[in-house]
């Protein structure tokens, strides 16, 4: 029986993970599928064997039977035609889990591993289906429960460039994070390249404000991140939460990411650039120390027409317009993050992510000073000179940066002289009234005692 093109695209369509695909994609996949007939009771896939095709039914009816532990059917599922079956195995490069087996006269539809992967390589929306396929799939009772040698034990989170996974490393007794890249970015050559060559490089960072990466897991046809598993709230969620943080509170989150970035740049032949500066990356553990997360796995956005959140915001111009980059462009997401941490808004937001990217290369940043009249000069030279459009004008001089966001607590004293003595009397958890009747009695005590004295008074920008 031969099935013309058009009928594999109208079944194609109708199959529910692959509606939302553009025509021409499923065209494209029609292309590549190939028919195969099968007789009743004959076998499409045999339990054990490797998988090697994936299978859409046209026409006929099929069971799948599952064996348990002993050999016996526990488990019976009738498909009909446009049921898929064999994905996970075909991907993941396994074992059928199942016997596959004609009820009746069958045709099936089938797409084998090399022109399965031809497909993610080529349409980035068919890797994300990928992806979805194998999520649904991950950390679930009968799933796959297991990358390398560590339990999967719940899904984290998921986002446009990995699905994080709650992990228990059996050996060393600890939890860790798993991120799974999405299977664009492990098929996106460009990425890729530049992923592996740093990967080593960001496995060996050690620093206290960078989250540690513990090894990198080349397994189901993508990569795996091995990460320490962090306690803490993100950045992006505190600030929804909070709004706009005071200047004490921003200089003590800022001052920890310069020291991570500074330390990060320094890092290999050309440093690390992360790439992605922005809050939710961010996680901040209840003692106020930060771990700087994702190292190595941004990029620029694919469309310019869409509409955006998040990310784009950070991007600084040479980004956008294709120009090598370095270390500067994550200065210029620092800038963006302490504008947005001190007024709970963005330099720049357009509805489009055309329009913001326009902004980001063209238009002037708004004055701080406007939004944020209690901000000193050195965040404020630092916000100025951090969001400077042209690269080689950016503030870039780390030592610098990190003197001009040196938290206020960390600060050199007001210089003595010989005969002087200073002290810092700090009061907190009490009210306006009590602080003043406590400094008018250390004023007159000091009076009393006839010591020549000078006082200054400083209220938190956090009251």
């Amino acid at each position: 029986m031969k099935i013309e093109t058009e009928e594999i695209e109208l079944l194609l369509s109708r199959i529910k993970i692959l509606q939302d695909l553009e025509i021409d994609t499923i065209r494209d996949i029609a292309q590549q599928i190939q028919v195969a007939h099968f007789s009743k009771d004959e076998l499409l896939a045999k339990h054990g064997q490797i998988g090697k095709r994936l299978y859409i039914i046209f026409k006929g009816k099929v069971e799948v039977r599952t064996p348990d532990q002993n050999g016996e059917i526990h488990r019976r599922v009738l498909l009909k035609k446009g049921s898929v079956v064999g994905e996970i195995s075909l991907l993941i490069n396994s074992t059928y889990y199942s016997d596959i087996v004609a009820l009746t006269d069958t045709i099936a539809l089938y797409l084998d591993r090399e022109r399965f992967m031809y497909l993610i390589k080529q349409h980035k929306a068919f890797a994300d289906i990928t992806s979805h396929m194998m999520t649904d799939r991950m950390a679930k009772p009968g799933g796959i429960n297991r990358v390398g040698k560590y339990e999967l034990t719940g899904k984290l989170g998921e986002g446009k460039m990995a699905t994080v996974y709650n992990a228990y490393d059996r050996e060393l007794e600890r939890e860790v994070a798993i991120k799974m890249l999405n299977y664009n970015l492990a098929y996106n050559h460009d990425f890729l390249d530049r992923f592996e060559q740093e990967a080593k490089i960001i496995a060996k960072l050690n620093h206290p404000n960078i989250i540690n990466v513990i090894e990198i897991i080349d397994e189901f046809s993508t990569r795996f991140i091995v990460m320490e598993k962090l306690v803490g709230e993100n950045l992006s969620t505190i600030l929804k939460a909070k709004g706009a943080f005071g200047l004490t509170e921003t200089r003590e989150i800022l001052s920890q990411l310069a020291s991570a970035l500074q330390y990060a740049h320094n890092q290999g032949e050309n440093g690390i650039v992360h790439r992605d500066i922005k809050p939710s990356n961010i996680v901040i553990d209840r003692y106020g120390n930060i771990k700087l997360t994702d190292f190595g796995l941004a990029g620029p956005p694919q469309n310019k027409e869409v509409n955006i959140e998040g990310s784009p915001s950070y991007l600084a111009p040479e980004i956008i317009n294709g120009e090598p980059v370095d270390g500067r462009a994550d200065i210029y997401a620092l800038g963006v993050m302490a504008f947005l941490m001190l007024t709970n808004s963005l330099p720049f937001s357009a509805p489009t992510l055309a329009k913001l990217l326009n902004m980001q290369v063209h238009q002037k940043p708004p004055n701080i000073r406007e939004l944020c009249s209690s901000i000193d000069t050195g965040l404020e030279e630092f916000i100025q000179r951090s969001l400077a459009k042209d690269v080689n004008e950016r503030i870039a001089d780390w030592d610098r940066i990190r003197k001009i966001l040196e938290p206020v607590n960390n600060r050199s004293s007001i210089p003595l002289e010989a005969d002087e003595i200073g002290v810092i009397i700090r009061l907190q958890n009490t009210s306006s009234r009590q602080s003043t009747n406590i400094i008018h009695a250390i004023q007159k005590m000091l009076q009393d005692e006839a010591v020549n004295f000078s006082m200054e008074t400083q209220i938190s920008d956090d009251e």
